[in-house]
């Protein structure tokens, strides 16, 4: 019986035959959690496979020399290989550096496999060009309110604490800056607030370092001899941010 041969050729899956760079734009202090998107259909140019075989692994080439690269809260190590099921469960996370309050840029590199070949591929245009935007000073958070009271006839000499430590509740802010200006927002139906003697106006703006001089006062309208309750509104700008808050 005669036999017929059929040799069939093995076929070679290729590695990704094309990666590109990725752009990760953050805020101050951010932490970002990378996506397999990310290394592929997000990069510039987009990744290739000859076979169209999805990623397998990403290895990461060159670490980031300001912020932290870090897989499931471990510092990454160089040429450390990191697998798609671990970018998809969200354990690969870039963490800009808090101490970089100016912002910053840098870049780190890597490789990729795909799944029929697992191989990497050995191009060297894996790039993550990562820009941390600087530190954005905010605020005061807290701004409460004063209470004083006053005998018939006394001007009452405001100082820092009155708006400051002294109020429920007390003043806070995000950066711990001190209060830096007074705003007066709506004034005492009667009296009168002063500054250095000159009556104050609705949005006038009286630098806490006035207040600190004693120059700030409250002067009673004398006519009213019955005893009265008195109110005016105020906001109060930090010297970080310098943005009045009430």
């Amino acid at each position: 019986m005669a036999n017929f041969a059929i040799n069939i050729n093995a076929v070679v899956n290729l590695p990704p035959s094309q990666i590109g760079r990725f752009d990760l734009i953050l805020d101050f202090n951010e932490v970002y959690a990378f996506t397999v998107a990310n290394f592929t259909t997000d990069t510039i140019p987009p990744y290739i496979d000859p076979e169209g075989d999805p990623l397998f692994s990403v290895q990461i080439t060159s670490l980031p020399a300001t912020g932290a690269l870090t897989l499931s809260a471990v510092p990454v190590t160089l040429n450390q290989v990191i697998s798609e099921a671990d970018i998809t469960a969200g354990n690969l996370v870039y963490t800009a550096d808090v101490g970089e309050t100016a912002g910053y840029s840098e870049v780190f590199t890597f490789d990729v496999a795909d799944s029929g070949s697992l191989t990497m591929s050995g191009l060297g245009t894996g790039q993550v060009s990562v820009v941390a935007d600087a530190a954005v000073n905010q605020p005061p958070s807290v701004v409460g309110d004063g209470d004083e009271t006053i005998d018939y006839g006394q001007t009452l000499v405001f100082t820092r604490a009155m708006f400051t430590t002294s109020t429920t509740p007390p003043y806070a802010d995000p950066e711990g800056d001190a209060a830096l200006d007074l705003k007066i927002t709506a004034l005492p139906v009667d009296g009168d607030i002063k500054l250095n003697g000159i009556n104050v106006v609705v949005n006038a703006v009286i630098p806490f370092a006035s207040i600190d001089a004693g120059l700030l006062t409250y002067v009673p309208d004398l006519v009213d001899t019955d005893g009265d309750l008195e109110t005016f509104t105020f906001e109060i700008a930090d010297a970080g941010s310098g943005q009045f808050v009430g």
